[in-house]
C-alpha cells in the first residue's frame, strides 16, 4: 500500500501542465473594455481596447487566442459592468474569475503607479495569476454557466424598493417644506405633529370653497399632488415587499429566523453585492450578540432599559492553567487577605497635619571655583 500523499490534491483551478496558458485581465466599462494578456511568468504580452458588444467580444476572444492558449479570464465586477463579457466567456466554456474592485488597488499599494484602464486591466490579470482560487463568475448558479435567476430577481426587486423609498422621501421632504410655508391661520388648523402624513390627510379635508391668494392656492394644489404621489408609492412598495416575500420563501433562506431581521432585510442581504454583503454580515453578528445580551426584544426593537453589554470573559475553571500548574487566579486566591487589600491613603483634611514629603534627591556636584 503506497504512502498517503499530503497537501492539496489536484485541482482544475491551479495552473498545471495540462491547463497551462496565458491569463487575460478585463477592465469593463459601460460601452468599452480594456484587456491585457500576460504569460504564466507575469510578462505582459499585449493590451487592447474593445467595445462591449457581440462583435467586440468575438474580437476579444480572437485577439487573446493569437498569443496562445488562455488558462483563465479575470473580469472585474462580473455581476456589474462586466456582466455581458463574463456571460459571453462562460458560454464559450472558459474559466472566468470574478475579481473584486477593491483587490486591484490594494495589490498595487493604493495605485502609486497611477490610474488608467491599461494599468487596471494589468492589475486584474496579475491578481488572477497570483490567486488561482478566486471565485468563479456567477458562482451562485452552481453548475450552470450563467447568472442565477433567483439572485437577479432578488436584486432587481430590492433595488426597485430602494428607489421607491428614495422617491417617497424626496416627496415627503418637499411636502414638509410647503406645509411650513402655509399661512399661520391655515397651519393652526392642522394637527400639532411633526409627521407629514397626518397633516396632509387633514389638509385633504379642508373647505375647498374658500379662496386664497395665488401663492397659497398653488401650494395647496402641489400638496394635493404630493399626497397622491405618496399614496401611489406606498401601494407600490407593498407590492414589491410581497414579491420579495415570495422570492425569499422560494429560496429557502434561514436568515429570517434571526432576531431583528424581516423579509426586506433578508432580501437585501441576498441581493446586494459582495462588499455590501460583508458589511451586512457584520451587522447581523452584532445584532445577534446584542440580542443574546437582552438589549433587543423578539421583534428586534431596542429596549429602553436594556442591561449593559458585558465583555466576553471565559470562566476561571475553563481557562488553561500555567505550564507549571500554578494558575494566576489560584495564586491570587492563595494570597493572604491583608496582602490582597490595597493600602489606601486617607484624604487630606484642611487644617490637618501635612503629609510626609519624600526626601529630595541631592546631587553630588564637584566644587567649582569663582
Amino acid at each position: 500500500m503506497g504512502a498517503r500523499r499530503r497537501g492539496p490534491g489536484p485541482s482544475h483551478v491551479l495552473i498545471t501542465p495540462d491547463h497551462a496558458g496565458n491569463v487575460v485581465g478585463v477592465d469593463p466599462h459601460k460601452h468599452t473594455l480594456t484587456a491585457t494578456v500576460i504569460d504564466p511568468r507575469g510578462g505582459i504580452l499585449a493590451c487592447e481596447h474593445f467595445r462591449v458588444s457581440g462583435d467586440g467580444h468575438r474580437a476579444l476572444e480572437a485577439w487573446a487566442l493569437q498569443f496562445g492558449q488562455v488558462a483563465r479570464w479575470g473580469v472585474e465586477g462580473a455581476s456589474s459592468w462586466g456582466r455581458h463579457t463574463a456571460m459571453f466567456l462562460c458560454g464559450r466554456g472558459y474559466d472566468v474569475r470574478d475579481v473584486c474592485a477593491n483587490r486591484t488597488p490594494r495589490n498595487d499599494r493604493a495605485r502609486q503607479r497611477g490610474k488608467s484602464d491599461t494599468l487596471d486591466s494589468e492589475r486584474i490579470a496579475r491578481e488572477v495569476l497570483a490567486h488561482p482560487l478566486l471565485p468563479k463568475a456567477f458562482k451562485r448558479a452552481g453548475a450552470d454557466s450563467g447568472p442565477d435567476e433567483q439572485h437577479q430577481l432578488l436584486a432587481l426587486w430590492h433595488n426597485r424598493r430602494r428607489s421607491i423609498l428614495t422617491s417617497r422621501q424626496h416627496v415627503v421632504n418637499e411636502a414638509e417644506h410647503l406645509l411650513c410655508e402655509l399661512p399661520l391661520e391655515r397651519r393652526d388648523q392642522l394637527p400639532s405633529t411633526k409627521a407629514v402624513r397626518p397633516r396632509l390627510a387633514a389638509l385633504e379635508r379642508r373647505n375647498r370653497r374658500r379662496r386664497y391668494d395665488a401663492p397659497t392656492t398653488l401650494r395647496l394644489q402641489m400638496l394635493d399632488s404630493y399626497r397622491a404621489q405618496i399614496t401611489v408609492l406606498d401601494r407600490e412598495e407593498k407590492h414589491v415587499v410581497a414579491e420579495l416575500n415570495e422570492l425569499v420563501r422560494r429560496s429557502g433562506s434561514t436568515l429570517g429566523e434571526l432576531c431583528g431581521l424581516d423579509t426586506r432585510s433578508v432580501a437585501g442581504a441576498a441581493g446586494r453585492d459582495r462588499r455590501r454583503a460583508a458589511v451586512h454580515r457584520g451587522r447581523v453578528r452584532a445584532l445577534q450578540r446584542l440580542s443574546a445580551a437582552g438589549r433587543f426584544d423578539r421583534r428586534g426593537a431596542r429596549r429602553a432599559c436594556a442591561p449593559p453589554l458585558q465583555p466576553r470573559r471565559q470562566p476561571t475553571d475553563q481557562r488553561d492553567p500555567a505550564p507549571d500548574g500554578r494558575h494566576p487566579a489560584a495564586l491570587r486566591a492563595a494570597r493572604p487577605a491583608h496582602l490582597r487589600r490595597r493600602a489606601r491613603q486617607p484624604p487630606h483634611q484642611e487644617g490637618g497635619p501635612p503629609r510626609p514629603q519624600a526626601t529630595p534627591l541631592r546631587r553630588h556636584l564637584p566644587p567649582h571655583g569663582p
